[in-house]
């Protein structure tokens, strides 16, 4: 069989809200499988078009323990520089599909199996991903393995000495870790973790099935940051049942966080469920979206970036970041 894939800005993303050039893992993964099977693979050029018998622009949903890692030269890895890198060359990969959670109501990742890779064949793919001297890695699982797993993974990324080699970061759940845990993830080489609030409301929270209290973020986030480790928060707005001082108390919580540098960086989007009535503030609800991107250009928040710039990479990831600030305008 002849494919062609083709992913775009939204191969790798759970929300539509904003484009993103990122390294698109899963299709990448699904597309080795294709290769080892035999089948004449292309990635996002092929010359005669008419003759392709499949072109794919999303993940099919191949058997997700029965995939190989990705070949990331033939996926061009190094033409994808989005996601929260902070070190290139950089990649995602993907150590487990869905979420142990699995219930928010909202998200893709409700009620599929949750499926986890063995540690060896992580280790290979980060060994691999080290050869080709790439310097980030972020694992875009639905959220990371928490458990015996993790403590697992960590301690053979410290006994290998690839936490000396390569940074790492992670989608992780509020309340998952315990105080060893944020130490642990700090030694094995855990740069930063991506959290999804929400919102700082908890009726909101309980809506949409969660399964997590507030107080439990504003913990993690503390420990996060006692630890050295980079804490990026999630949050929507636009939620039908919410009010205008729900939407400001999510936003006064993500300004006061980013403001004394608890939360490094931040991202806002718009709740969309179809099956749903819009907000009747949807209005105000995205500007206090866009009030959260605004904060990056905040003279408080500014400092903090200046204090821990050390190196050229630090410099380096600041003016991208001000790039794609800037594109927002």
């Amino acid at each position: 069989m002849r494919i062609l894939y083709l992913p775009n800005e939204y191969s790798q993303q759970r929300q539509r809200d904003v484009k993103a050039n990122i390294y698109p893992v899963l299709m990448a993964m699904e597309c080795e499988w294709h290769r080892q099977n035999g089948d004449d693979v292309y990635w996002m050029t092929v010359h005669g078009e008419d003759t392709v018998n499949k072109i794919i622009t999303e993940p099919e949903g191949l058997p997700f323990l029965n995939l190989p890692a990705p070949d990331r030269i033939f996926t061009q890895y190094q033409d994808y520089t989005s996601g929260n890198y902070k070190y290139l060359p950089a990649t995602h990969m993907q150590v487990a599909d869905g979420c142990w959670h699995g219930k928010c109501s909202f998200c893709v990742e409700n009620g599929k199996p949750y499926q986890v890779r063995s540690i060896d064949s992580v280790m290979a793919e980060i060994k691999d991903c080290v050869k080709l001297g790439i310097k980030e890695i972020f694992d875009d699982s639905g959220t990371f393995p928490v458990g015996d797993w993790f403590k697992d993974f960590c301690q053979r990324m410290i006994s290998t000495g690839l936490n000396k080699k390569v940074v790492l970061g992670c989608n992780m759940r509020f309340g998952a870790l315990d105080l060893e845990d944020f130490d642990l993830m700090k030694q094995a080489g855990f740069r930063m973790i991506l959290w999804g609030l929400e919102s700082v409301n908890q009726d909101t929270l309980d809506r949409l099935s969660k399964g997590i209290r507030f107080e439990q973020a504003v913990v993690d986030l503390e420990l996060a940051n006692r630890y050295g480790l980079w804490s990026h928060v999630a949050v929507m707005f636009g939620y039908p049942w919410e009010d205008y001082e729900d939407s400001r108390r999510t936003y006064d919580f993500i300004k006061q966080g980013m403001l004394t540098n608890k939360i490094k960086t931040a991202q806002a989007s718009i709740y969309d469920v179809p099956e749903l009535d819009v907000s009747p503030l949807l209005f105000e609800d995205s500007k206090f979206r866009d009030k959260v991107y605004k904060l990056y250009h905040d003279p408080r928040y500014l400092w903090h970036r200046v204090k821990e710039i050390k190196a050229w990479d630090d410099i380096e990831y600041y003016l991208r970041g001000f790039k794609k600030l800037w594109r927002r305008k």
